[in-house]
């Protein structure tokens, strides 16, 4: 529900689905989850390979697979994304919604880059996205935001509320979300907390990486509307790196 109720989830999805439908040969989604991307891309009739660390995560994406009819699309892989290995070369390998965060150093973060390298065939592209970190962009993810409200299955209002601890220094975020169930009255019954740790890297950073894991940058765009990216206007950083034939 919490990346479901992001702005930037909403956003990227015809970006990505783009790209995918694009690519000229075999598709990979790193953090595949619950399918949000790869099932409709699967609707639009091409293949993607899945690769998710979360059992839990696979298992929704094959139930949304198969309620859309497309199971046969797609080809799931329970694996760390950082050692995953293909069989067949891909020819897109995607990281959406900010997923090179979920990798708290920029060590791993070059290591896991360059392993991606490996697993693209010459003349294959990547490309992934990473928080922009405005002064506007710390100031939003330090409020207290009620992201959500919805029923459970048992009939429950519930509340779902996020803010995030940053630390600028270290470019780091704690992200903290709680949802708020609420009895007959309208008083809270229950609440319970989830807590998620992500860093983001700069431009600058971003770009050494890429280049010195062999890539040529294509492009570097400032929303998913591929506008030029410009330290002025932009709101992401979403890089479009080709491995060289």
């Amino acid at each position: 529900m919490w990346t479901d109720t992001a702005g930037s989830a909403r956003a990227n999805l015809g970006f990505y689905l783009d790209a995918y439908a694009r690519a000229d040969g075999p598709v990979v989604e790193l953090g595949v989850g619950d399918g949000r991307i790869a099932v409709p891309a699967a609707e639009r009739g091409r293949a993607v390979v899945g690769v998710d660390l979360s059992e839990a995560m696979l298992d929704l994406c094959r139930r949304r697979a198969r309620q859309a009819g497309v199971l046969d699309r797609l080809t799931l892989i329970h694996a760390d994304f950082r050692k995953f290995e293909l069989d067949t070369p891909a020819a897109l390998v995607a990281l959406p919604y900010h997923s090179l965060g979920h990798l708290l150093t920029l060590e791993d973060k070059g290591r896991l880059i360059s392993h991606i390298y490996s697993q693209i065939r010459p003349g294959g592209r990547f490309i992934f996205d990473d928080f922009l970190m405005t002064p506007a962009l710390v100031a939003h993810m330090r409020r207290v935001e009620l992201r959500a409200e919805y029923r459970t299955a048992a009939g429950a209002d519930v509340l779902l509320w996020v803010t995030s601890l940053v630390n600028e220094p270290a470019r780091s975020i704690r992200v903290v979300t709680w949802e708020d169930e609420l009895d007959a009255e309208g008083g809270l019954a229950r609440r319970r907390y989830r807590r998620l740790s992500l860093s983001w890297v700069e431009p600058s950073q971003a770009r050494a990486m890429l280049t010195e894991a062999g890539f040529t940058i294509e492009a570097c765009y400032g929303d998913f509307d591929r506008t030029p990216f410009s330290d002025r206007t932009a709101r992401e950083q979403i890089w479009v790196a080709r491995k060289p034939a």
